[in-house]
């Protein structure tokens, strides 16, 4: 009752403090063609010192309106627009009075630039430039000890998420420039974590040209958004970085350190850590920005890369493939170590380059319990294993780079990347399979190892021209080389109990393996050519190679005769060595009229596949020849499209010899697969408006596929499950995603955001399971809220939440209904109180309805900590943690697929106490922002 009456008192003072404000309103006009000044900046500062009060933007029509002045205040106004001189002008508004009109401002046309003719205390908070949004850094308050990442906080119409990741009125955020070069890598997190914000003089924000041109249409709805930071004169040299070290209870440990240096134009980071707590000891973010792994992402997607974040708590990171530590995605606790450096060279700006390595070692515990449902009629088969067993990964990354600039309309870039990874598995597996009415079907242990070494080799090289004697014309020439070889080495020993519908053992142990060399080349051109103001012809094209071995070698032990060696196994015996070729040619004419575009083309397909198999006579040859249509429209912020594909299928799928690896689940390929053609429908509509501070994304595309690929799946009555992909008609899946996002930043005492979204998913094709056929309809529903407040850096909360339903009917009555239900909220609180003490807290909630009885529907975890900052400048922050508070934590998976429910418990970090110390080295002294989400470590 007293938090309640607390509140009111709250709401109470914050609507006295909200009426006791008056409103500044007006019109402002070109004074030569009369015409109404959109997003112009209105200012209001105190007249006694330039302090700013708050500011607007205008609206199309030259409007605006300036809440929060308050009453009785000897106020000055300061309009600006690029391209204008300023206006000026004192006012008060009495506290009788509500509004104050000052009538039409007309606005005097003017060369000079605002930062000549504008005081520094008078510099607007925002600038429209055309098509470059400009913010003053310092009229935007932030704490001493702020990152560039709370000063982008405040900025109006920019959204950072708490991974990071940013985006500018809807669109995301793709690199950071620092006075126009690249820093660190174009990844936005490297500045935007490192950087202190009382350095950065601007922050500019543009449309990603280099995106505009690789695209090659000139859609703008279709690009993301370049920040450049400029820094305030003296801020060109320095070095930072940190050292940390942690112990918790139940023996855990942390330790790592980085140290990046700039000067100038050269940048060298260096790296090391190791810990047991399923992390990868830096972020994804540190390995791909500070560890200068991005140097390869950002030069035309140097490297394929993922990461995880398990419901536990957990995060991982894969590259090419390969785990350079933390938690993984099959589950497991693991202990990680690596170390790595980078460097980065900018000589000018037209040259870049790169050079980096990095080394990961990950030793992972498995125990992982799993329980697969088949629903058939009132026949229910239940899969339970117990897997428990350990990975041990060696990885190696090298990779190198180039970005030259010729001249002034040409573009180079060129990367190069060597990934190794070294894997090897022991497990064992406890499996038994259950019917629901004939009872117990067979049970027993299956002991595994594999061996997989990977060797990937990838570069790409990428060149865009613009033509010098012609507005419009443009030329792009892509190559891409990937060598990857693959080598598994599976051995598998089985003894399993069998009983329905006869009663006998089987002991088996094989050993399969793999070699699986892969090279695929592709060279890709764009042309582009305006024949008049509303026509522009455009062309592209390209060729694809292809060639890929697997051979496949089982071999067997006599069971007569163990002693004897390895016996070939010629029915899981295989050879396959598939050479593809693949050409496209893309002509198409564009019409242009004001704000509609329209784009009609055709693409030439022609695809040849030869497919050698030793268990067929004659080679396997797939040859299609096609004229696929294809439509854009484009009006203002909409955009719709068509296309249709054809897509023969994968090499994967047509290997006709069984993989019993697991006796419980038999694979086996098909070489009667035809070709799939699938009519795709795109979607895309946004809106953002810079006044009231929203934007609107609407996202929805489809398919409709014939002769798509589904899965033949048949159960004996041993409960043994055999897959088969085959040919089905009729598949078709629809998605929509929306969001909704508004901020309230004008007042930067008080921060305020909000934001809304859903998506939608249908999704029907043919489910084939013992003979029986059936349509099976998925329907999955997503949606999800979150706000966030920030009062005076002194209190910041962000709450989200989410509730999923997901159903799958079917056409047949053998089947029964499925349905999941999932919700999830999270909650985090920082109090920066007293100084030198940093309180937070994190809760989320998980429930999902399909897990069964045994295991929690709903997961809550709580941690907390609290920080001290200590020594000269805050560089010493001692933190003390806990993690798992209410001692709740699991790792549960449970989802729905065809016809089944499977269930997956892996053994993850419970309840835990730690205590880090971290000491930060920072350019020129500058102190750093401490609590919330770790700006550089995963803590």
């Amino acid at each position: 009752m007293r938090k309640i009456f607390m509140l009111a008192v709250i709401l109470c003072c914050l609507n006295g403090y909200a009426f006791a404000q008056g409103t500044l309103k007006g019109r402002i006009i070109d004074s030569t063609s009369q015409q109404p000044l959109g997003l112009a900046t209105i200012t209001v500062f105190k007249a006694a010192d330039t302090a700013i009060i708050t500011y607007r933007l205008s609206d199309p029509e030259g409007n605006f309106k300036v809440p929060g002045i308050p009453f009785d205040l000897n106020c000055r106004v300061v309009i600006s627009f690029s391209g204008y001189g300023i206006f000026r002008k004192e006012f008060t508004i009495p506290a009788g009075e509500a509004t104050t009109d000052i009538g039409t401002v007309y606005m005097f046309p003017d060369a000079k630039s605002l930062d000549e003719v504008l005081v520094i205390a008078e510099r607007p908070p925002v600038v429209v430039k055309k098509d470059t949004i400009e913010f003053n850094a310092s009229a935007f308050k932030t704490l001493p000890n702020a990152l560039v990442e709370d000063l982008l906080k405040k900025l109006p119409g920019v959204q950072v998420d708490r991974d990071g990741n940013i985006a500018v009125n809807g669109k995301p955020v793709n690199r950071i420039l620092v006075d126009g070069k690249v820093f660190f890598g174009d990844d936005p997190k490297m500045a935007t974590r490192n950087l202190p914000a009382n350095v950065i003089d601007k922050v500019q924000v543009t449309d990603d040209k280099d995106e505009l041109l690789r695209n090659g249409d000139d859609n703008i709805n279709n690009v993301g958004k370049v920040v450049n930071i400029t820094l305030k004169k003296g801020v060109k040299k320095g070095w930072f970085g940190k050292l940390y070290g942690g112990l918790g209870t139940d023996e855990l440990y942390e330790a790592g350190g980085i140290a990046n240096i700039y000067r100038d134009t050269l940048q060298i980071s260096v790296l090391g850590y190791m810990n047991n707590m399923n992390k990868a000891g830096f972020s994804f973010n540190e390995l791909m920005q500070t560890g200068g792994m991005d140097r390869n992402r950002s030069n035309s997607n140097g490297t394929s890369i993922s990461i995880w974040n398990n419901s536990s708590g957990g995060s991982g990171v894969s590259i090419n493939g390969v785990n350079f530590g933390g938690a993984q995605n099959y589950g497991g606790i693991s202990t990680s170590k690596g170390a790595g450096f980078n460097l980065n060279h900018a000589p000018n700006a037209k040259k870049s380059l790169f050079l980096q390595y990095f080394h990961g070692n990950i030793h992972v515990n498995r125990l992982t319990e799993t329980e697969t449902q088949q629903f058939n009629g009132d026949t229910v088969i239940s899969n339970k294993t117990r897997l428990t067993g350990g990975v041990v990964t060696n990885a190696h990354n090298i990779g190198a780079g180039l970005r030259l600039k010729p001249d002034s309309v040409t573009n180079i870039l060129f990367n190069a990347n060597y990934t190794i990874g070294l894997s090897d598995e022991s497990r064992i597996s406890a499996i038994s399979s259950t019917n629901n009415i004939l009872g117990p079907l067979s049970d027993g242990d299956v002991l595994q190892r594999n061996k997989a070494n990977s060797y990937y080799y990838r570069h790409s090289l990428a060149i865009t021209r613009l033509s010098k004697t012609k507005k419009g014309r443009r030329y792009n020439i892509y190559h891409s080389l990937d060598v990857n070889n693959r080598y598994n080495d599976l051995t598998t020993n089985t003894g399993l109990d069998f009983y329905y519908p006869t009663a006998y053992d089987s002991l088996a142990a094989q050993l399969r393996n793999e070699r699986i060399p892969r090279t695929d080349a592709a060279v890709s051109f764009n042309y582009s050519d305006p024949l008049s103001k509303i026509m522009t012809f455009r062309i592209g094209g390209r060729y694809e190679y292809g060639q890929v071995t697997n051979n496949v070698n089982t071999f067997s032990k006599d069971p007569a005769n163990p002693g004897n060696g390895d016996i070939p196994d010629p029915l899981r015996t295989s050879s396959f060595n598939r050479h593809s070729n693949r050409m496209l040619l893309m002509p198409s004419l564009e019409f242009k009229w004001k704000n509609f575009t329209i784009t009609p083309g055709a693409r030439a397909l022609l695809q040849y596949v030869d497919n050698d198999l030793a268990s067929l006579p004659a080679p396997l040859k797939q040859k299609s020849t096609d004229l696929l249509p294809a439509l854009n429209i484009v009006y203002k912020q909409l955009t719709l499209s068509y296309s249709r594909d054809v897509s023969l299928p994968s090499y994967t799928y047509l290997i006709p010899v069984s993989d019993n690896t697991n006796p419980y689940y038999i694979t086996k390929g098909n070489t009667a697969l035809n070709p799939s053609r699938r009519d795709n429908f795109y979607v895309n509509y946004y809106f953002n408006d810079p006044k009231r501070s929203i934007n609107v994304s609407v996202y929805a595309n489809g398919g409709l596929t014939r002769n798509d690929i589904v899965q033949s799946i048949t159960v004996d009555e041993k409960g043994v499950q055999t897959t088969m992909p085959v040919n089905a008609n009729g598949s078709k899946n629809f998605y929509i995603n929306y969001n909704l996002y508004k901020q309230y930043k004008n007042n930067q005492r008080f921060i305020f955001s909000w934001n809304t979204g859903a998506n939608y998913n249908f999704n029907r094709n043919r489910l084939l399971y013992n003979a029986e056929s059936s349509w099976q309809t998925t329907w999955s529903l997503n949606q999800w809220a979150g706000i966030g407040l920030n009062w005076n850096d002194k209190v910041e909360w962000n709450s989200s939440i989410s509730a999923g339903y997901n159903f799958t009917r079917y056409s047949s009555s053998v089947f029964n209904r499925l349905k999941v239900q999932t919700r999830w909220w999270e909650n985090e609180l920082i109090v920066r109180w007293p100084k030198h003490v940093i309180w937070e807290t994190q809760c989320s909630y998980n429930f999902n309805s399909s897990v069964p009885p045994g295991s929690p529907k709903e997961i809550v975890r709580w941690n907390a900590a609290i920080n001290f900052t200590m020594l000269r400048d805050e560089t010493g922050v001692l933190r003390l943690s806990v993690f798992d508070i209410l001692d709740q934590n699991k790792n549960i998976s449970s989802y729905t697929s065809r016809n089944m429910i499977t269930t997956s418990q892996t053994n993850a970090l419970t309840q835990y106490f730690m205590a880090t110390f971290t000491y930060n080295v920072r350019p020129a002294g500058v102190k750093k922002k401490v609590g919330g989400r770790e700006r550089l470590f995963l803590f």
